[in-house]
């Protein structure tokens, strides 16, 4: 049975999630159905995956992302984990009993500190492997060690994360060529809804990518999310792919 639960406790309007001392919300919660511009039919092919002529550009997205401290130092900072899961979802393409085409899992273990720093109030620093669960030509995965500076908890948030890739990358030698080694985020919040963005970009190559979105609170709970996914690495599979992604659906706000 394919579905998914998401059973969470929200509250609207400036809420700080990534919190220390207790189990809360790491990146956003969502559930779309999305148009893509660009299906990558190619790399399935190559790699002899059945059906791949098929792959229709409709498919449902979703993420799901928590955080969780192991062990408190102070009030203030701990050692925590969190899990991130984002998946594409061919709902709607029967002909090929609705696969899921990609899944990206993204465990984290990391040192977090929070506290009144100048212009920030929360700093990360971690490991995170991310992989694809994939097998043989359509395998993605990779490692690395990040830094990040953040500023929770306000009517406007935002954050600097840089990383530094470290392992075996030979599943996607050139990954770096199109995924820069920073990503900048912003949240705005206000009465109505929550807007957000993320962003990274090679300069020298002009390669990139970039999401903006909006949730029109529905409740205390949920709100009705439109988002926008334009450039390279939207997922592992789709690294050196550039799509245009168009999705409406829902998603927990604040949590």
């Amino acid at each position: 049975m394919k579905c998914l639960c998401l059973l969470v406790v929200a509250t609207p309007f400036i809420v700080q999630s990534k919190e220390t001392g207790k189990i809360s919300s790491y990146k956003d919660n969502y559930f779309l159905g999305t148009y893509t511009s660009d299906i990558n039919k190619d790399v399935y092919s190559a790699s002899g995956f059945e059906g791949a002529e098929e792959l229709n550009h409709f498919e449902a997205k979703y993420q799901f992302s928590l955080s969780i401290p192991l062990i408190p130092f102070d009030g203030s900072t701990a050692l925590m984990a969190s899990y991130t899961q984002m998946s594409l979802w061919q709902l709607a393409n029967s002909s090929i009993s609705s696969p899921f085409r990609e899944t990206n899992y993204t465990p984290q273990i990391f040192l977090m500190s929070q506290g009144s720093y100048p212009i920030f109030n929360s700093l990360e620093v971690g490991f995170k492997h991310q992989s694809n669960g994939r097998t043989g030509d359509l395998s993605r995965s990779w490692d690395r060690l990040y830094f990040a500076i953040e500023n929770l908890g306000n009517v406007i948030e935002y954050g600097f994360e840089y990383w530094y890739v470290m392992g075996d990358t030979s599943e996607n030698r050139d990954i770096e060529d199109y995924i820069a080694p920073y990503e900048i985020w912003l949240k705005t919040y206000n009465s109505l809804g929550e807007f957000n963005a993320r962003f990274s970009q090679h300069f020298d190559n002009n390669r990139g990518g970039f999401e903006v979105g909006y949730a029109f609170y529905l409740n205390e709970y949920v709100g009705f999310y439109g988002q926008v996914w334009h450039g390279y690495g939207e997922t592992l599979i789709d690294y050196n792919n550039n799509q245009t992604r168009f999705g409406l659906g829902l998603k927990l706000v604040n949590w």
